[in-house]
């Protein structure tokens, strides 16, 4: 015999289930991965000041909760560098100048120095780390008094120096590494560099990791 009630208190228990399915959700979306920096690189930087539009994408990338922007600034002219880093300024990012390919360049550490000069902080990555030396970043840190943003590939966590980067990230690129390259930088206590075309996608699977974009796609 059917005991009176017993199908509404499934129903009340499957209210409950979903009801704290849906309250795990929202809690899980709450602690969400953390955007942290992402790139415009040299291209971007003309294109969106040439359109005398540098406030409004560094508008979007605040929007989209950001607080660092990497700067490409290669050939950019010091006038265009200026309007890119104050346009930042003015929309609450920490505008950084990325240091990019300086081996290709053959700069000094006095020249890059000289290149983050409208930065706030200067960013050196795989590239410096591969072809320059730990003497050459700890000369860097005597000269440079802002901070510096360090970024490598996973292979590279045996050429970081024991102290001067005042944040770090690890290039997680590759969808096949994926996984193995977050336990590195919970390792190494790092941001998690997204790929906007091979590994972004997995965002969701950061828990509450700090993440970079690379590069800026746009809202």
């Amino acid at each position: 015999m059917k005991r009176p009630g017993l199908a509404g208190g499934r129903s009340l228990a499957t209210a409950t289930t979903v009801g704290l399915a849906a309250a795990l959700a929202l809690s899980a979306a709450a602690a969400a991965a953390a955007p942290n920096g992402t790139w415009l690189s040299q291209p971007q930087i003309w294109y969106y000041a040439s359109r005398q539009s540098l406030d409004s994408v560094m508008a979007d990338i605040r929007g989209s909760d950001f607080k660092v922007v990497f700067l490409d600034v290669r050939k950019v002219s010091e006038a265009m560098q200026q309007e890119a880093a104050q346009a930042a300024r003015r929309q609450g990012l920490l505008p950084v100048v990325w240091v990019q390919s300086p081996q290709y360049r053959g700069l000094r550490i006095e020249q890059l120095v000289h290149e983050a000069r409208h930065g706030d902080a200067i960013q050196v990555d795989d590239h410096f780390f591969a072809n320059y030396s730990l003497e050459d970043f700890y000369r860097l840190r005597r000269l440079y008094p802002k901070p510096i943003f360090c970024s490598i590939q996973p292979f590279q966590a045996s050429l970081l120096p024991t102290a001067g980067c005042n944040q770090l990230d690890v290039q997680c690129y590759s969808a096949p590494q994926f996984q193995q390259c977050l336990k590195l930088a919970d390792r190494l206590g790092a941001v998690v560099s997204l790929s906007s075309e091979n590994t972004l996608r997995y965002r969701s699977q950061l828990g509450e990791r700090s993440f970079n974009t690379f590069l800026w796609q746009g809202p």
